[in-house]
């Protein structure tokens, strides 16, 4: 994922991003993309730009059912994995590596995307309007911009908490993810210290990796405000990968469509 915290933020984690997040059904993520798309007339060919792609979730299904998919991410090493996954597929997608803030390929696509809360990971304004302004550079008008974020209503009334994940290593190496969640309401983020730790306590400096990830929640006036500054319009706002419904304080993950004008 791309962010505006230290380059090296996911070094540790993406030896062990795809073992925490194999319950995300990235299937069903790409149909939902695929839908909005088909209802916004764009075809199953559709170009698509993913900004954040991580280490390829979203770019292998796309690629699969016919997207031409350019995606890029600041990590190297989420690259460097999205790159193994894609000579193990066939598929054929372009992966770079690079600032959602800074990109410019000098081209448009029917569609950019940035799932899973890469959004929040521009924590000041500048960040935010410079990743917008790049997903505006890269549409013609009338492409879609597709994210998804933290909801500010829903943050400050379920206030994050301490939570744990166990996950299983190839060798059968038991672990378990600790998250320490630690809310700013004036800054609007929420710092996440990450702890990976063998699940029976014993010391295993390979296995084991501390980082802290700060994200940023946000609200619908303000995506709303900078998006037109960047040359869109909201086309919707619905709790996540949903193509209908009003999102409530109950809803901490939502889904914006942006047409670009």
């Amino acid at each position: 994922m791309t962010n505006s915290n230290e380059a090296s933020m996911f070094r540790g984690y993406a030896r062990f991003y795809d073992l925490l997040y194999a319950d995300k059904d990235y299937d069903a993520e790409c149909l939902y993309l695929r839908r909005v798309f088909a209802k916004h007339g764009l075809g199953s060919d559709a170009s698509v730009l993913d900004l954040g792609c991580g280490t390829g979730g979203h770019v292998l299904p796309l690629a699969a059912s016919g997207c031409e998919v350019t995606g890029v991410d600041r990590s190297p090493d989420m690259i460097a994995r999205a790159t193994a996954k894609v000579e193990e597929s066939g598929a054929q997608p372009t992966l770079l590596v690079a600032d959602v803030r800074e990109l410019d390929l000098g081209r448009a696509f029917d569609a950019v995307i940035s799932m899973f809360a890469v959004v929040g990971y521009q924590l000041t304004n500048q960040d935010l309007a410079s990743m917008f302004a790049v997903a505006r550079r890269h549409l013609n008008p009338g492409g879609l911009f597709v994210f998804d974020a933290w909801f500010g209503p829903a943050v400050l009334v379920s206030r994050p908490e301490e939570r744990r994940k166990p996950i299983v290593l190839g060798d059968g190496t038991e672990l378990v993810r600790i998250a320490r969640s630690t809310l700013d309401v004036i800054a609007q983020t929420v710092r996440v210290d990450y702890e990976l730790v063998r699940a029976d306590g014993t010391p295993d400096p390979s296995s084991e990796v501390a980082e802290s990830h700060t994200m940023r929640f946000l609200f619908a006036q303000e995506v709303a405000y900078f998006l037109e500054v960047a040359g869109f319009e909201v086309a919707s706002l619905t709790p996540v990968m949903r193509e209908v419904g009003t999102p409530t304080e109950d809803d901490w993950n939502v889904s914006w469509v942006a047409r670009a004008r």
